[in-house]
């Protein structure tokens, strides 16, 4: 027997079992969406194919034979099981869960990234999280990456990015340390202050290529360099020096009010932020609830004033 007349008998097994438990043609054709001519055609190609009739009809109602009867006794479980087996699926389908493993900076995790994964993993009791906080670059396939967080440029690669937005740097400095020295009126007043800076690894923290008014580079040195942004907060915050923060970092010191801004009309840069993930193609859904969050978050950042 072929799997294509298999399959027929399959669909008429099933009629049969609604045609018994509706005791009508016309009722069971409604719940499959067939006429009740359509029906009575399966029906009677079942019968043809097993040699027995299933069903007693009248002008109105149908009855199981005895053959029909223990026919439909033995294939609802059949049918009930893949039901279940199919609502199983459709479950997966819709409950996000598995482990996403995600790399960003230490200052990104723990100011951005920490809060968002705990409020994801309330809503989601499924989900799990490997965070790896470090400045390095890991690599997606060595270290197992899922997903990274990446600030600056991006270097060429076979990645896919998202595009998050942009982390603007500013200048902050504590309040006590604006009262001991005069604040600058501008940025070629900030060689005479003391500057706060993670080391330059790039034209985004390289102070020295800052621009005067005069469109001279001004060549600023900072009095302390830390590969920490919140250690350089907690430094600015303690009155060692004005500090160029990323806006994110800077951000909830500014709220606390232990930090106030230094020249908050002049944009010193803006950084790209991205999230990186190896394919688009198949991406988990719990990986892409993950994507879809620090997105829509980046999203409510650059609403807020």
């Amino acid at each position: 027997m072929s799997s294509q007349v298999e399959g027929a008998h399959l669909i008429a097994i099933r009629t049969l079992v609604h045609a018994v438990d509706a005791g009508s043609l016309t009722d069971a054709g409604r719940r499959l969406g067939l006429t009740p001519s359509a029906v009575s055609k399966q029906l009677s190609r079942l019968e043809g194919v097993l040699g027995a009739r299933l069903l007693e009809r009248t002008t109105r109602r149908v009855r199981p034979t005895a053959a029909g009867l223990e026919l439909v006794q033995r294939a609802r479980p059949l049918f009930e099981a893949f039901e279940e087996a199919s609502a199983a699926v459709r479950a997966l389908q819709t409950t996000i869960r598995g482990r996403v493993r995600i790399s960003a900076s230490r200052a990104f995790g723990h100011v951005c990234l920490l809060p968002l994964l705990s409020r994801l993993a309330a809503e989601h009791e499924g989900l799990a999280f490997d965070v790896l906080l470090d400045a390095r670059r890991l690599d997606f396939i060595e270290d197992e990456i899922d997903l990274a967080i990446r600030e600056g440029a991006l270097e060429d690669s076979s990645l896919i990015a998202r595009r998050l937005g942009s982390v603007e740097v500013v200048l902050c400095a504590a309040p006590a340390y604006l009262r001991r020295r005069r604040p600058p009126r501008t940025l070629d007043d900030l060689g005479r202050h003391d500057l706060l800076a993670v080391p330059a690894s790039g034209p985004t923290t390289d102070l020295s290529r800052l621009r005067g008014s005069s469109g001279e580079r001004l060549g600023l040195e900072p009095r302390i360099r830390v590969n920490d942004l919140l250690a350089l907060r907690a430094l600015a915050e303690d009155g060692a020096g004005i500090a160029f923060l990323p806006d994110y970092v800077a951000g909830p010191a500014l709220q606390r009010g232990t930090l106030a801004r230094v020249l908050p009309r002049t944009s010193l840069m803006h950084v790209p932020m991205h999230a990186v993930y190896p394919s688009r193609l198949h991406l988990p859904r719990r990986v892409r609830l993950v994507l879809d969050a620090l997105g829509a978050n980046g999203a409510e950042s650059r609403r807020k004033p």
